[in-house]
């Protein structure tokens, strides 16, 4: 008699934190490693420089970065899309005002990591008005009331009269009127969605690797999951939820800047203008380190006892764990239980 089927995880046959990334972008990311990551250096990008994001934009990072962790490949509508075209359809959703939300995370994490305004460029003199700026209020008052006054009454305006000056915006810097949107979602000449910023064009591959840079520049520990069975990922996630509730597991980043302050040299001033990756690095080193001295200190005096052969893990020289390992068996593991089972 058959045995019963079961749901079986095989284990990717690697832990490359680069996964299922294109050749040549892991080159790419490797080498940014050693030349941009580690020394907090701006990377050149389609015309422009990506920034590492500093402690003081951490929560703000965090709620906009899910623009960049979006699986559109967990949405049957998205599988045939490219990242880009994906995320454009999330901002043109009506409902809920879901399509505002997902448009403000997308602008706002482009201000984080160009360190760029979103708003007018005056291409003479430079200076960015901001679309919050009053200047641009009273633009767009000026412009509302002329179009509700031809709308309401077309007759008691000329419209032959109007300069066409007075509809563009001018610089309240140098009064230019040559000026440009920083930011901007448009179509190419062969009808293809591009991102504009700053008048430099991002291409939906420019905007794939661009993900992936942006991820790898700031969070040292990050490894791309596009490999990782959803259903694992989920199970995953959903336990360390359950677990963090249990165990009130949680901090905000004040919290943790003090911590780091109280525990180092640093200045709490100094954490806030540090790189959310350098932080991150500092907050685990230094906790590691703590846990390497009360352990160490535990075996000396007797009160913990290692196995034999084993020795307590230095808090520098790590291995790099598998968040998902318990979550697969073995592939070995699998083919001996399916021979098992069929007998």
């Amino acid at each position: 008699m058959a045995a019963e089927e079961k749901e079986v995880r095989i284990k990717p046959s690697t832990d490359d934190r680069y996964g299922n990334l294109d050749k040549e972008l892991i080159e790419l990311l490797k080498s940014y490693e050693y030349s941009y990551f580690r020394e907090d250096e701006p990377i050149p990008f389609c015309g422009l420089l990506i920034y590492p994001v500093k402690v003081k934009h951490y929560e703000e990072l965090a709620s906009c970065v899910s623009c960049f962790t979006l699986n559109k490949n967990e949405d049957p509508k998205g599988i045939a899309l490219s990242h880009l075209d994906y995320l454009i359809g999330k901002t043109q959703i009506e409902e809920n005002n879901e399509g505002r939300i997902w448009s403000y995370k997308l602008q706002r994490l482009f201000e984080l990591i160009f360190r760029i305004d979103n708003g007018i460029k005056c291409e003479e003199c430079g200076h960015v008005t901001k679309y919050s700026d009053k200047e641009y209020a009273d633009y767009n008052k000026k412009i509302a009331e002329l179009f509700t006054k031809l709308k309401e009454d077309p007759k008691s305006v000329d419209v032959n009269s109007i300069d066409e000056s007075v509809l563009k915006f001018h610089c309240p810097k140098c009064g230019s009127e040559k000026t440009h949107n920083m930011i901007k979602i448009m179509k190419d000449d062969s009808g293809k969605n591009v991102i504009v910023i700053d008048n430099k064009t991002i291409t939906r591959k420019d905007y794939a690797n661009l993900r992936q840079i942006v991820l790898f520049q700031n969070y040292y520990d990050y490894a791309d999951e596009s490999n990782i069975d959803a259903d694992v990922k989920r199970d995953h996630d959903e336990k360390l939820r359950i677990q963090q509730m249990k165990n009130d597991v949680h901090a905000t980043i004040e919290k943790k800047v003090v911590c780091l302050s109280i525990t180092t040299n640093y200045k709490i001033d100094e954490i806030y203008d540090m790189s959310i990756r350098r932080f991150t690095m500092a907050l685990s080193t230094v906790d590691d380190l703590i846990n390497y001295k009360i352990m160490k200190q535990a075996v000396s005096s007797g009160f913990v006892s290692l196995p034999k052969g084993k020795s307590i893990e230095h808090w520098i020289y790590k291995p790099i764990k598998d968040i998902y390992g318990d979550s697969y068996q073995d592939t070995e593991d699998v083919k001996q239980s399916i021979e098992n089972a069929n007998g």
